[in-house]
């Protein structure tokens, strides 16, 4: 599991106080939450959400990203713990806190939560008509989100005349109507298509950009998570198995719940490759290396270098499958290579020592490598 910061109780926690000048806007210390009596939802959850940053949760369904989600606004209590928002435990408020402490949370839901019967303008204004705000305070409010979100032509369309994508940006102008410190997204691009679910993500990090917003989202999908996150916790079974850095989590997964839900985005070997395989080498055979980039070196990938450096223990050289991305500055991906073996008479131990030799020539221009097999 890798090492998650946790930050020390502060002993300030009766008021809100200054919470521009703390370092974490989310922390979960220890927090555990039980239902039905028996029925362990989150075990000993510790993580930290930086104030400004993209935090990715994700996990399987059932995992428990809803509760934690469920316990930064209050929705739920933790049953042992503590769950800090801007500093103040969320567990000790009173209901007048959490109506307080919720004004400064946004939330944004997967089926968008819209009221059929008002337009737009409507759906944004409601919890500011809620709170008492004066008319003009509430029009020019809406106005400003509504070409933040980039829907003043639809102001008073109806939602049953929207797209999808069209009603997100809906929801996420009514999330932000009491400028909040902290966006909770519960699943927000699981009911879209994949490029309206790019173009939600792109505005959900402008607004992170723009208005220096902490967001905080649940997803199963790990595509989500590469495209608008900075940081990432994985949750399985209700531990917190993995965190840290997106470029680190995806460049070398190191649980194997991490490794699994990276599976649909790795560049797995072909089927007909994989059919061919033999574990034994043989002269003139090719050795299927299994090169990765984790990003961790930050040096881009020399595929010439890498080229010449296993030409020259032996024959052709062929990169067969494979690809590279790049998360956060870091290059990183995996590439099949094939090489050929010519040890002409050797015996297993000779060509077993070739093969370690191709092995040590490419670690040399890349993070780790690994022999697959032989065709």
């Amino acid at each position: 599991m890798a090492d998650v910061i946790i930050e020390e109780p502060r002993a300030d926690e009766a008021s809100r106080a200054d919470a521009s000048s703390d370092a974490e806007s989310v922390v979960f210390s220890g927090v555990g939450k039980v239902f039905g009596g028996a029925t362990a939802a989150l075990s000993n959850v510790d993580l930290s959400v930086t104030r400004g940053e993209v935090f990715g949760i994700i996990g399987r369904s059932g995992a428990g990203k809803s509760t934690l989600l469920r316990l930064v606004n209050g929705l739920e209590k933790p049953s042992s713990g503590e769950v800090r928002v801007n500093g103040i435990s969320v567990g000790a408020l009173d209901e007048r806190g959490l109506v307080a402490l919720r004004r400064r949370i946004g939330m944004v839901f997967q089926h968008f939560n819209l009221l059929s019967a008002k337009t737009v303008r409507e759906n944004i204004a409601l919890p500011l008509k809620i709170a008492g705000r004066p008319k003009r305070e509430i029009e020019a409010k809406v106005d400003a989100l509504l070409e933040l979100v980039g829907l003043s032509a639809k102001r008073d369309a109806y939602p049953r005349s929207l797209s999808g994508g069209q009603k997100q940006r809906v929801g996420i102008a009514r999330a932000l109507v009491h400028d909040p410190d902290l966006l909770l997204c519960d699943e927000a691009t699981s009911a879209l298509d994949p490029e309206t679910t790019q173009q939600i993500l792109a505005l959900l990090r402008d607004i992170n950009r723009r208005l220096g917003l902490t967001i905080v989202l649940i997803t199963h999908e790990m595509a989500v998570i590469r495209e608008v996150c900075d940081s990432v916790a994985v949750i399985e079974a209700g531990e917190v198995v993995e965190t840290g850095a997106v470029w680190r989590v995806f460049g070398d997964p190191r649980h194997a719940a991490t490794q699994a839900l990276l599976r649909t985005l790795v560049h797995d070997l072909p089927a007909d490759l994989a059919a061919r395989l033999d574990s034994v080498p043989r002269d003139h055979a090719d050795v299927l290396l299994d090169v990765r980039y984790t990003g961790e070196s930050r040096h881009e990938p020399d595929l010439g270098a890498l080229a010449v450096a296993l030409g020259a223990l032996g024959g052709r050289v062929h990169f067969v499958h494979g690809g590279i991305d790049r998360i956060q500055g870091h290059a990183q991906g995996r590439l099949v290579v094939s090489a050929q073996l010519r040890a002409s008479g050797a015996d297993q131990a000779g060509l077993r020592a070739h093969v370690d030799a191709l092995v040590a020539g490419a670690r040399r221009h890349a993070d780790k490598v690994e022999v697959l097999g032989y065709v």
